[in-house]
């Protein structure tokens, strides 16, 4: 199955359209990592945020990950803008 970045099946009328409000946010500021799901099911789409500051620079990484909350520190991610095979 293909899901977009909210989970939303490939078959669905509402697939890559319109946002979704967060419905968790985590954020690690000792780790500079925050994990961001969009409902509550027990496997989700979760959005995994790494930020890194080197001197002036700060970079941003953006991916997805399919798993249970509970697992979203270990999932396997990958770049936001490539649609999920679950």
């Amino acid at each position: 199955m293909i899901l977009d970045k909210y989970g939303r099946p490939e078959n669905s009328a509402h697939f890559r359209f319109g946002e979704k409000e967060p419905y968790t946010i985590e954020e690690n500021t000792s780790t500079g990592t925050t994990f961001v799901c969009y409902d509550n099911s027990t496997n989700r789409v979760v959005k995994r945020i790494r930020e890194t500051t080197v001197g002036t620079v700060t970079t941003t990484i953006v991916e997805l990950g399919y798993g249970t909350w509970a697992n979203r520190a270990t999932l396997t991610y990958q770049p936001i803008n490539s649609d999920l095979s679950v």
